[in-house]
């Protein structure tokens, strides 16, 4: 059975930073010679690489597992990712799952599986998440897109009152900085001409004293890379330099995304963030001033616990008067 080539599919629930790191667990199952085959095509695996933010994660890990099933039903089915560190109890009883990975091994998920013959039940793999710097070998599987995402760094070390992450990703970590311009560099010769910089609390990145900034410096020295782009970044890590040198590089795109949540103090005091509504203004009147033609982007957040009306009221006269360009709720 290992003589034949296989099939391997993937599917990615949440944020960039699984995007990112699909395209990498899918290079490294190329790199073992499987075909890599768009989900819902006939396959022999699928990796489904799971997010933990919303209250839907279960039930749509549950209907990604039947479709796949219902085409391939000897399909090996592995679910790596936030959702598996925070719930494999849950995951275990969803029939058809062969493999659970939680988020310190699911980059070697390819190295788990020897031949994609289901199991009698699922295996469950979660170790301690690591708390060191970190290199990732292999490089992102993107295919006929100009753009690749490009992560720099894991896990936060903010403890939001809302948010999950520093217990589904671990504590805040950088990647080599020279583990970065390798995997840049071949992101360039595969064709690609433009990198997002992509993690859970980037503007963090500190590796052997290179920061943020750092990286993007040596990013624009890659021949052959046109654009780099920040993902989103929270307002507290945004040095003034940053957006000095947002303001006159020739690659680093005028856009910045910076969740705001809220712009009711009291609400903000809640949600235990680090900065006021007026940090936040003033911020973005650096932005505004400095950067020419630049696109502004937030997160917002309805509902918390403790926001009324008149909080809601605040956030909203606020928004309304801000010059974003889009923003999530």
């Amino acid at each position: 059975m290992k003589d034949r080539r296989f099939k391997a599919s993937f599917y990615t629930l949440g944020c960039r930073l699984n995007q990112a790191e699909t395209a990498l667990i899918s290079d490294a199952f190329r790199e073992k010679g499987y075909d890599i085959v768009d989900y819902g095509q006939p396959t022999d695996l699928v990796v489904i690489n799971t997010c933990t933010v919303t209250e839907q994660a279960d039930a749509k890990c549950r209907q990604l597992v039947r479709q796949t099933l219902k085409h391939s039903p000897e399909a090996f089915v592995a679910v790596v990712g936030c959702y598996a560190q925070m719930a494999s109890e849950t995951l275990q009883r969803i029939d058809g799952v062969d493999l659970i990975v939680g988020t310190e091994e699911k980059m070697r998920v390819a190295d788990l599986i020897d031949v994609p013959q289901k199991f009698p039940g699922p295996v469950v793999r979660k170790a301690r998440i690591s708390k060191t710097p970190f290199t990732i070998s292999g490089v992102g599987n993107y295919e006929n897109v100009t753009r690749a995402n490009l992560k720099v760094q894991d896990g936060c070390d903010f403890m939001c009152t809302f948010c999950v992450i520093p217990f589904a990703r671990g504590r805040g970590r950088s990647r080599a900085f020279w583990d970065i311009q390798r995997e840049a560099i071949e992101l360039v010769e595969r064709g690609h001409r433009e990198l997002v910089l992509s993690g859970v609390n980037i503007g963090t990145y500190n590796y052997d004293g290179k920061t943020l900034l750092d990286v993007i410096e040596m990013l624009e020295s890659i021949d052959g890379l046109a654009r780099i782009r920040i993902s989103s970044i929270e307002p507290t890590t945004i040095p003034r330099e940053l957006v000095e040198h947002m303001a006159v590089s020739r690659k680093l795109c005028p856009h910045f995304h910076i969740p705001i949540q809220s712009a009711s103090d009291t609400v903000l005091r809640g949600m235990r963030r680090l900065y006021t509504l007026a940090e936040y203004r003033d911020f973005l009147e650096l932005v505004l001033d400095r950067v020419p033609d630049v696109c502004i982007g937030t997160d917002v957040m309805v509902g918390f616990p403790g926001e009324g009306e008149p909080e809601f009221e605040e956030t909203y006269r606020f928004l309304e008067a801000t010059p974003f360009a889009y923003f999530h709720v």
